[in-house]
């Protein structure tokens, strides 16, 4: 058993006490659901437990001994991992090259230093694990060619060839289908069987109870105590979670919408597009007419062409010259031609764009916060201001000021929670008064309360005459923020409506 007693946090750097004397317990056998609205310190007391963060106070038991981490290699080594939401890679190398990465060391403890330094005898050490585990991974392919979801058992799969006895999984399913959902907590059940234990960090309530043996609530630092699943219903969680108390996502009151199109013409045009690329899946003819003022949802899976689609729009497809001739078609934002021609053109039409690769994708997880945000108010600003520091520094506070969060714009993008990213990173987009937002995964990391906060920010949105157009593999998620919802289905769209009839 693992236990964390009285665990506090105090962040000397912007005064802030992100844990006070929270309790945790993980038992062999079980899977423990760890919930709480962003920002209430589950990030912060799992990488505690990972051996990312030392505690300011407390006490970390691993069956009765007290054990103390400088790092995760420390922790790691008593068998405790943590598996990320957006696992990291190392480009470049094989998907069983970047699985034993850092394995040596234990092999070598064990007198079997040459199995991982043996490339035939690591490879097929990848192989046996993978396949024992059903996890079918392309162990040859280059490790950022997985799919989210591959990403997540490769990350699994480099636990287990550490012999890992406990597992942190941090939103797993923020981003998976439901068939993807159904088959890691497959892999959960299979785990808890062979006798590991797992925490769950999640925002979904009703996944929560669906596969927790336990349930843990935290509420600004606080643990309170753990119950059996059965004990409660959806709603009576919802309340614990909450603690009755009805938040919203900090908003964008106060940023000045211009740019909007208050016309009777499309905001949004895609005329006849077809696409055709070896590393996406294909769109056959697509054709779509967003007026301004309506929230459209795009419904699907990455393999029907969700991705290939979002991408297109929002100009971030990378096209060499010999694949030019597999793009056909039209995209037009606000009466400009925008087909091929790349983010900039985009954005200078009025768009937005938050896409589902929270880290990497959309910001730099090295870089600080400020970073993070100056990008955009350099490509905002005049030259005479490039170099103004009040500048930023007006910037920097707008966009936290509005993502409600008190952290210093110094620290790291990637020391904040997946809650924290996502609010920041949609008062980033917010700010930049688009008649055209496009957002992949909406509800990715938020709470509930935070959701639905974000989607009364929407509905403010189209009521000024701007639109939005959200792609999610996650129904329920575009029922409660879409006007209409249409399906992607093998790279078509073949169905739409409102979002009652769906």
């Amino acid at each position: 058993m693992i236990e964390l007693e009285d665990i506090s946090k105090y962040f000397p750097s912007n005064g802030v006490t992100a844990l006070e004397k929270a309790s945790l317990s993980l038992r062999s056998c079980e899977i423990h659901a760890l919930l709480g609205e962003n920002g209430s310190g589950k990030s912060t007391l799992m990488h505690i437990m990972a051996g990312y963060l030392p505690p300011s106070s407390g006490r970390l038991l691993i069956d009765g001994k007290e054990r103390h981490f400088s790092a995760p290699a420390g922790a790691l080594a008593l068998g405790i991992g943590m598996v990320r939401q957006h696992p990291g890679f190392v480009k470049g190398f094989k998907v069983w090259e970047d699985c034993i990465l850092g394995a040596e060391n234990k092999s070598k403890r064990r007198g079997l230093s040459s199995l991982f330094l043996h490339p035939g005898l690591s490879r097929k050490r990848c192989e046996e694990l993978s396949s024992l585990w059903r996890f079918d991974l392309p162990l040859d392919a280059e490790a950022e060619s997985l799919s989210v979801s591959q990403r997540l058992k490769a990350a699994v799969l480099s636990l287990l060839l550490r012999d890992a006895k406990w597992f942190i999984f941090d939103e797993p399913t923020a981003v998976l289908t439901q068939a993807e959902t159904k088959n890691l907590f497959e892999l959960f059940s299979r785990l808890r069987s062979e006798g590991k234990g797992i925490i769950l960090i999640t925002h979904k309530l009703e996944e929560a109870l669906e596969i927790s043996d336990r349930v843990t609530v935290m509420r600004r630092g606080v643990t309170d105590e753990p119950r059996n699943t059965g004990e409660f219903s959806v709603e009576e969680l919802k309340n614990l979670v909450s603690g009755g108390v009805n938040h919203h996502f900090p908003g964008t009151e106060g940023i000045r919408q211009k740019g909007v199109n208050h016309h009777f013409q499309p905001v949004l045009e895609i005329k006849n597009l077809k696409i055709e690329l070896p590393y996406l899946p294909h769109l056959r003819n697509v054709n779509l007419s967003l007026m301004p003022g309506k929230i459209m949802g795009i419904l699907g899976v990455r393999e029907s062409g969700l991705e290939t689609l979002e991408l297109a729009i929002a100009g971030l497809l990378d096209f060499p010259v010999k694949d030019r001739g597999k793009f056909e078609g039209s995209i037009i934002l606000n009466g400009r031609d925008i087909t091929g021609k790349g983010t900039r053109a985009f954005r200078e039409a009025g768009g937005a764009y938050l896409g589902a690769d929270r880290l990497g994708g959309n910001l730099a997880p090295d870089l600080p916060l400020s970073d993070n945000l100056d990008i955009h108010s350099f490509r905002r600003a005049r030259r005479w201001v490039f170099l103004d520091p009040r500048v930023l520094v007006s910037w920097r506070r707008k966009i936290m000021k509005q993502a409600g969060i008190a952290r210093p714009v110094s620290d790291r993008a990637d020391s904040l929670s997946g809650g924290m990213i996502q609010r920041v990173l949609l008062a980033r987009e917010f700010a930049e008064d688009p008649s055209l937002l496009v957002l992949a995964g909406p509800g990715s990391s938020l709470d509930e309360a935070n959701f639905a906060g974000l989607v009364e920010e929407l509905k403010a949105l189209a009521g000024r005459g701007a639109s939005a157009l959200l792609f999610s593999t996650d129904m329920d998620e575009l029922k409660q923020a879409a006007d209409e919802i249409i399906l992607l289905k093998n790279g078509t769209l073949v169905r739409n409506g409102g979002n009652n009839e769906n």
